[in-house]
């Protein structure tokens, strides 16, 4: 499809003239964004770089779902039924690492294991795993949480980057378009005009009022706007085509033009885009994310020094007896026991919290460092604009100064105090500084685009 769009456009240039406007539709700037925010493939990947957080906050809360466990042992030989163990339990870990235990267990058999026997009935139990040392306040199951969350951060970061750059070619290519367009307007009123004036000298000539050279002079400025006019027409149609590229609505006829005037965008205080960028700006986000998780690190790392002390307790009561004896209490029937360990040199503990230790703050100086260029690149876009405004009003009267030099010089050429080789250059001075004020004003508009880049502000639109 878009084949056949671009040979329709190729094809509507090449028969038709653009004083057919208003049979276009116009797409400003902001029309374009939506366009590119709901539309792009890049804009899409996006989103789903956003779902894969998602994802992996969700895989690491896994690790807190109760599990059933049910386990079976049996053995028969010779004739002999030597024993069958049955054992099934819900577990349920916890954010403190404390595990929840609860399970009936039925045992049987000539040749059973001691340990194993239960009443016939059964007997169920419920109990609790306390780690009293290591584990209990960081464990690896509440860290890779939190570092499930650190990593849907960073895709977060990621997914900005994604859009905020997007968003930067989005806003260059919208204001070379912009720049082509009005740079092709300003080309095609010079010729008209141009055209004009040479008919009329042409008439003159015929009738003995004017010199032939005249005729000559005036009709190489209509052929050199000319060559400027179909020169203007071709960078408009290659602007038209980077465009195409960033439009991807099936229901968009791609047969549009730019604002035709130009308009001053309201922008933030300097203050404003530095915060901005500080809170926000993805390359910084990202950064942060990657020191949350390597201080998690940390903090199992220091939690990997302590002993590991692990008291376990469960309470036990016959299937299907509520005598006094089996309510006796916790202290009558139960089943519990400690393990304990602590290597003696924990080396690798300590020179793993060690290592840890230096990766942060290696990434606290590349995080100083980073914010300090994110800054300066506000800085430096935020000043861009500031100088653009005020070259674009200087710009201005230099072009109402050049409309009235020559204004005058053909009020001179209809005296016959001129020629038309001076009215012909003062009107290429005009059209010049006009096509500089076209440059300006595209110029400005890829500033604004800079500084939302630069501080990260493109990535305000992603949610909306």
């Amino acid at each position: 499809m878009n084949k056949l769009l671009i040979i329709g456009l190729l094809c509507f240039w090449q028969v038709e003239t653009f004083a057919q406007e208003d049979s276009l539709q116009q797409l400003s700037l902001n029309q374009f964004y939506s366009l590119v925010r709901h539309y792009h493939p890049i804009a899409k990947q996006a989103q789903l770089i956003l779902q894969r957080g998602e994802v992996v906050v969700s895989q690491a809360r896994g690790a807190f779902d109760p599990k059933l466990v049910s386990e079976y042992q049996t053995k028969q030989f010779q004739g002999k039924d030597y024993y069958d163990v049955w054992d099934s339990y819900v577990k349920v870990p916890t954010v403190l690492n404390v595990e929840l235990k609860a399970g009936y267990e039925r045992n049987s058999g000539q040749y059973l294991n001691p340990e194993h026997t239960v009443p016939a009935d059964g007997l169920y139990y419920a109990g609790v795993s306390v780690p009293l040392g290591q584990g209990l306040i960081h464990n690896s199951r509440n860290i890779n949480l939190k570092k499930g969350m650190a990593e849907q951060q960073n895709l977060t970061s990621q997914a900005n980057s994604v859009y905020n750059n997007l968003l930067l070619d989005a806003n260059y290519v919208y204001w070379n378009w912009f720049e082509t367009f009005q740079k092709m307007k300003v080309a095609e009123a010079s010729l008209d005009l141009i055209s004009e004036r040479y008919e009329g000298i042409r008439a003159s000539v015929i009738n003995g009022d004017k010199a032939a050279i005249d005729s000559v002079e005036a009709l190489i400025q209509v052929q050199s706007w000319r060559n400027e006019w179909n020169k203007s027409k071709l960078n408009y149609q290659n602007a038209t085509l980077q465009m195409e590229n960033f439009v991807w609505d099936s229901t968009q006829i791609f047969v549009s033009y730019p604002d035709t005037i130009w308009q001053k965008q309201e922008i933030l205080v300097v203050d404003e885009y530095i915060n901005f960028a500080v809170a926000h700006h993805p390359d910084l986000n990202a950064m942060e994310a990657d020191l949350l998780t390597l201080e998690l690190d940390r903090k199992l790392a220091a939690e990997n020094v302590k002993p590991v002390l692990n008291l376990n307790y469960n309470f036990l009561m016959a299937s299907g007896n509520a005598s006094d004896e089996s309510m006796a209490g916790l202290s009558n029937n139960y089943k519990g026991g400690f393990e304990f360990s602590f290597p003696l040199l924990i080396r690798k503990e300590r020179a793993k919290l060690k290592q840890t230790k230096i990766k942060l703050e290696e990434g606290g100086l590349k995080l100083s460092s980073k914010s300090r260029v994110v800054t300066n690149k506000v800085f430096q876009s935020y000043g861009k604009i500031i100088v653009l405004l005020e070259m674009l009003e200087e710009q201005r009267r230099i072009v109402e100064n050049y409309q009235k030099l020559l204004e005058g010089e053909r009020t001179k050429f209809v005296n016959g105090e001129s020629s038309v080789f001076l009215v012909n250059s003062r009107e290429n001075k005009k059209i010049a500084a006009e096509m500089k004020l076209v440059n300006l004003e595209a110029e400005y508009g890829k500033a604004i685009g800079m500084v939302n880049w630069s501080s990260g502000y493109f990535t305000n639109q992603l949610i909306n």
